[in-house]
């Protein structure tokens, strides 16, 4: 999930109304099974969360026989009885307010735009939804990280207008609830770039690091301001910063100068009942997950087998580390004895807990809808997840 989704996720008005649980007297909740899986225990079920969809995954498989009226991640999601969380609307993602957005140039082919970051970009606005194409970064130096900083001060502006009545809702809850851990380093190179964030390690670490204390000061004050109210199950953040050869800004950089910046937001979490965080982070994270989790990072998201990271491995290497993921997305397009087999390898893990297996990432718009359902009827049938799909297995 890229950072603009997330903010937009955090920024939307979220209704009370739609926080409707569904408590039940002696009823093993949603909220229960997620505990008891994470901290390792024996659980009737495990959730069955998921990543979501292309854009043109769902048309592509109308065409396939899939009901038109799910048409979107919430319907989609209902048809095939997957479970998910919900994640307050605690926006400690970055700037506040943005520099907001503007359309520079467009034509029937592309958008060329100036994002509220700052950055100019471009995109291709036929076929399927394309990775923009960066043009320039704002943020360049210390004369323009000053534009910057005055934007990433805590504020209860961060927080709804209507968070007393949310908090109210959140107390009654049947199903985990994650807050915003936000993001050092993935934030910071939407904001300059790849190229000048890898410079910037060498040519200017002071200003880096001042650059992630920043940021680290931000997220903590909006915690303060919305842990005083809820109590949290997890923290969810992002970072992508990680391609399938490594990080863009080196271990060592991780784990002497952001490492301990997780570990300040970790603390403070930790205080407050919240013992699990995950970061959304592609890639081959294997170089960097002892500054994960070194920082309080406990549960790694989502495992992106085909960018490097094996599920099987982390656990073997790290016996206590949370897995949300993990099941290679590739094997969809193999066919149903792929994707039976991957299962198979992941269930030893699975069954030690502290496993949430999920495709690990967005379904992608090739797929087909025989080989999804067979995913998840063998997700079902081999590991016992929770959820009951509408379609006939």
């Amino acid at each position: 999930m890229e950072a603009e989704e997330v903010i937009k996720q955090l920024t939307e008005k979220t209704d009370v109304s739609s926080l409707k649980s569904k408590l039940a007297s002696g009823e093993e909740t949603l909220r229960d099974r997620w505990r008891r899986t994470m901290f390792f225990q024996r659980v009737s079920s495990a959730p069955n969360f998921e990543f979501g969809y292309w854009e043109s995954t769902l048309k592509n498989w109308h065409k396939e026989g899939l009901p038109p009226e799910v048409c979107n991640e919430k319907t989609a999601y209902e048809y095939f009885g997957i479970e998910n969380w919900k994640t307050a609307p605690v926006n400690n993602m970055g700037l506040f307010p943005d520099f907001g957005y503007t359309i520079v140039k467009e034509d029937d082919d592309t958008l060329i735009y100036r994002d509220g970051a700052g950055t100019l970009a471009e995109i291709n606005k036929k076929g399927d939804k394309s990775i923009p194409h960066y043009i320039d970064f704002k943020l360049k130096d210390r004369a323009s990280w000053e534009e910057y900083k005055v934007k990433l001060v805590a504020c209860k502006e961060r927080l709804p207008e209507n968070w007393k009545e949310l908090a109210a809702a959140y107390a009654k809850r049947d199903y985990p609830l994650a807050v915003s851990r936000g993001s050092l380093i993935g934030s910071i190179r939407n904001w300059m770039g790849f190229e000048g964030i890898a410079l910037m390690v060498y040519d200017d670490p002071g200003l880096l690091e001042e650059m992630v204390e920043t940021v680290c000061q931000m997220i903590c004050g909006s915690l303060e301001i919305a842990l005083k109210d809820v109590e949290f199950d997890f923290a969810s953040g992002w970072e992508d910063i990680c391609f399938n050869s490594g990080p863009i800004v080196g271990a060592d950089f991780m784990n002497d100068i952001v490492s301990p910046r997780y570990r300040r937001i970790s603390n403070l979490l930790e205080k407050h009942g919240c013992h699990i965080s995950w970061t959304d982070c592609d890639g081959n994270i294997t170089t960097v997950v002892n500054a994960f989790l070194k920082g309080g990072i406990n549960c790694m998201f989502p495992v992106e087998v085909n960018g490097g990271t094996d599920p099987v491995e982390l656990r073997r290497n790290h016996p206590d580390i949370r897995l949300q993921g993990g099941f290679c997305k590739m094997k969809l397009l193999q066919g149903k004895e792929a994707i039976r087999k991957e299962f198979e390898r992941l269930k030893p893990i699975f069954l030690e807990g502290g496993f949430l297996p999920g495709i690990d990432h967005r379904v992608q718009a090739d797929v087909k809808l025989e080989n999804y359902k067979y995913y998840i009827k063998m997700k079902r049938e081999i590991l016992g997840v929770g959820g009951k799909p509408q379609f006939k297995e």
